[in-house]
């Protein structure tokens, strides 16, 4: 036994693992109680979230609900074999727990509800990774959609094109540098070095980690997910625009039972608010509460002025409220429903093994 091996693993203080959760509850009541507060109204907010009617808040549920399939779709593109079941499962289940600092645990409840559909280890480490490329892609390839939109219409902001613009760059980077670490082992592993490093700095503001080398497990990844990405990339992608398209319905449909028309806020600046939203979300940190809230009602409201800014605030939080906050206590739900059926499982096969054994000794 290596030295490094008996050392006992020492357990992190409990301020350094409350530390990511209290900055991130910190972080959001001040942009509920105080940034937000100075551009909107609550109460008039929530008067306008109260003219919903009943018929369109169905809509808005359904079509928010609709959108779970396609996101299960990911997980299936990413490990054939798995039903349309239990690849929403995986979808509402690693939503919710990609909410609990410090993060990471979503890709942990991936790789191991996988495991337990039976998958071997190797390939549920592929799909874990895969899933996360297909997600992370869909957004990306997004502004592609958001050029082409803005250049057909009557609208023209030289803000807007920027954000779209500078959105394709970062596309035409990514996948270069995909396929450039699918062709080259070399690379896979410089890439996961340097990644290693910049995680590493990162997380020791948490875990007292200094530098962690990702290089063998990226190079581990291209050799077992390189088949994966060639051959369902197309599927995974397609999945993931289909659920993009879900979320942006239900924006756009918040923005209109609102009362705001067409002609204030036409849906093009809708969808280049979302693509925004979208593109930055790949990063952790801007899926924080608050923080896709301000950049959805300032930009809205630039284009409809102070007039519909309390409006746009609310049709802001039903979406999310629907798309962000919903799939939480289902995912839940589905993460104790799953881990209670591992347990009952391997009671189980104690039990049997235990028979057996006095069986063997009959």
């Amino acid at each position: 036994m290596t030295t490094e091996q008996s050392q006992p693993q020492q357990k992190q203080p409990l301020w350094k693992r409350l530390l990511p959760a209290v900055l991130g509850l910190g972080i959001v009541i001040i942009l509920f109680g105080w940034v937000l507060p100075q551009f909107i109204d609550y109460d008039a907010v929530f008067r306008s979230i109260g003219a919903i009617s009943y018929f369109e808040w169905i809509i808005l549920i359904l079509v928010a609900a609709i959108r779970f399939v396609p996101e299960g779709w990911i997980y299936i593109a990413a490990q054939p074999g798995l039903s349309t079941r239990q690849g929403t499962q995986l979808f509402v289940v690693a939503e919710t727990l990609s909410n609990v600092p410090p993060g990471g645990l979503d890709l942990i409840s991936r790789f191991e509800m996988t495991r337990s559909r039976g998958f071997s280890a190797a390939s549920s480490t592929s799909a874990t990774i895969a899933s996360w490329v297909f997600s992370a892609l869909s957004k990306l390839v997004l502004p592609i959609f958001a050029v082409l939109f803005l250049s057909t219409s009557s609208i023209r902001d030289d803000d807007l094109d920027a954000l779209a613009l500078l959105g394709l760059i970062i596309v035409v980077v990514g996948t270069v540098a995909v396929v450039l670490i699918l062709r080259s082992p070399k690379l896979a592993t410089w890439t996961g070095y340097l990644v290693g490093k910049i995680v590493g700095l990162v997380a020791g503001l948490f875990r007292g980690v200094v530098h962690t080398d990702f290089g063998e497990l990226v190079h581990e990844f291209r050799s077992q997910a390189a088949a994966i990405l060639r051959k369902r990339t197309h599927l995974g992608v397609a999945s993931g625009l289909a659920a993009r398209a879900s979320a942006f319905i239900v924006l756009l449909l918040a923005v209109r039972f609102v009362g705001i028309p067409a002609s204030e806020v036409d849906w093009t600046v809708v969808f280049a608010a979302f693509v925004i939203v979208m593109a930055i979300s790949v990063i952790p940190i801007f899926n924080l509460p608050g923080i896709t809230e301000i950049i959805l009602i300032s930009t809205l409201s630039r284009y409809a002025g102070d007039t519909y800014a309390d409006q746009i605030a609310a049709a802001v939080f039903v979406c999310r409220t629907l798309t962000w906050l919903l799939p939480i206590p289902i995912g839940g739900f589905a993460f104790t429903r799953w881990r209670d059926s591992m347990r009952t499982s391997d009671s189980r096969e104690s039990l049997d093994a235990s028979n057996q054994s006095q069986d063997d000794e009959t």
